[in-house]
């Protein structure tokens, strides 16, 4: 009885015996003719697994049917680009892309897995709405947003759709393409689309690929919350036991560093499916500035995400020009959760020593930075106090982010 071929040994056993059959011209239902359609299925099964036939090569199928169709270089041009790009296509110097791709397909019939690559291989869909060369690929490129691309920023110049494409469609349950669904941003600048997209895609897919156990209530959103995450903050090491914190809340608070033309110190997402997620960049590398942005995210969190018509909010806490109630609502929140107004006094904004803000901030359980934090925003004066709010104390203690 014929059995799976297992070696390379009983592979050429059972070929001798098949073409022994073969030879004796053996009839179909006769047992011989049996024998011959078993060992056939067995080697064709042992062939596939162990001799698979090389695909077409895309470049070898785009040059045949060029012969075919007696197309020119300077015609297909008119679907894939430049002549020069054509010729760099041709003597493999440039990839094809997923545009160019589509172009191919759509207009010389090659078979989307032949110029994939890949058997079973479907073209996907384009997005009409983006235009991929607007993405600051080479940031992102020197920012390590794809670890695992291993050629140069020439290449990832080329291959932008190919890069950003799968950071999208990870992200799709937090992020919608541009312009981003019902956001609200707070800015003084016209932030940049794509960058600002390009860094929330990097951060949630963090969020997405690390999900947390906990799911988040926002009844938990309580005084004993803001109690024990405040408390956090008289710690050398509050702001990464804040984040550990958090977790256990079911809230994500990712760290991204902004990438340019964003000019945004924090980000908060909620879709009501997943788990929020607060996103920081930590671009002011100081104590006080943590805390603020931290709960200025969460006021959003507590006061709009959960109850209004928002998806995100975007916030450049720099920016104090006309702010709407929306702003000015999670920026009250923030002051008063880090210190109650009944512990705040206006005469400290005219008459303040280091032993008063040290004696309040341990009265009322926060970080001195806090409290020298408030005076400084309160008077817009950024020159003052400036060896009490913990600067240079936080990136340090998120070393992935921010490596030396």
């Amino acid at each position: 009885m014929f059995k799976l071929i297992k070696s390379e040994k009983q592979y050429e056993e059972y070929l001798n015996i098949a073409e022994t059959l073969l030879d004796i011209d053996s009839e179909p239902g006769s047992k011989e003719g049996d024998e011959l359609e078993l060992l056939t299925l067995l080697i064709e099964k042992y062939e596939d697994e162990h001799y698979p036939i090389d695909f077409p090569d895309p470049i070898e199928a785009i040059k045949f049917r060029m012969e075919h169709q007696g197309i020119t270089q300077k015609e297909l041009a008119l679907y894939i680009g430049s002549p020069s790009k054509v010729s760099e296509v041709l003597n493999r110097k440039r990839p094809l892309t997923l545009k160019m791709i589509r172009a191919l397909n759509t207009h010389l019939k090659i078979p989307a897995e032949i110029l994939l690559g890949k058997e079973g291989e479907t073209i996907p869909t384009s997005f009409n709405d983006i235009d991929w060369n607007e993405f600051p690929i080479i940031e992102m490129f020197n920012k390590n947003y794809f670890p695992d691309f291993i050629d140069t920023k020439y290449r990832a110049k080329v291959l932008v759709e190919e890069l950003v494409r799968p950071l999208l469609e990870l992200t799709k349950p937090y992020l919608e393409m541009i312009p981003l669904n019902k956001q609200h941003i707070r800015s003084g600048s016209e932030a940049d689309p794509y960058a600002l997209l390009a860094w929330h895609a990097k951060a949630l897919v963090k969020a997405v690929t690390n999900p947390l156990d906990t799911k988040f209530k926002t009844d938990l959103i309580n005084k004993k919350f803001f109690d024990d995450l405040l408390s956090l903050s008289r710690n050398v090491n509050g702001p990464k036991l804040a984040q550990n914190f958090l977790e256990g809340y079911g809230i994500h608070l990712i760290i991204e560093p902004k990438l340019k033309h964003t000019h945004i110190d924090g980000s908060v997402f909620w879709n009501k499916s997943e788990n929020p997620v607060i996103i920081m960049t930590l671009r002011h590398n100081r104590l006080d500035n943590f805390w603020f942005t931290l709960l200025h995210e969460i006021g959003h969190l507590q006061l709009h995400l959960a109850h209004d018509d928002y998806d995100n909010f975007v916030d450049d806490l720099q920016y104090f020009g006309d702010l709407d109630n929306l702003e000015k609502e999670a920026d009250k929140f923030a002051s008063e959760a880090l210190i109650p107004p009944h512990y705040w006094k206006n005469d400290l904004l005219t008459d303040y020593n280091t032993e008063e803000i040290i004696s309040l901030a341990e009265s009322i359980g926060v970080h001195t930075a806090i409290v020298a934090g408030r005076i400084r925003w309160e008077k817009k004066d950024y020159r003052i106090l400036s060896r009490l709010i913990g600067s240079g104390e936080v990136k340090t203690q998120f070393p992935l982010e921010f490596p030396n």
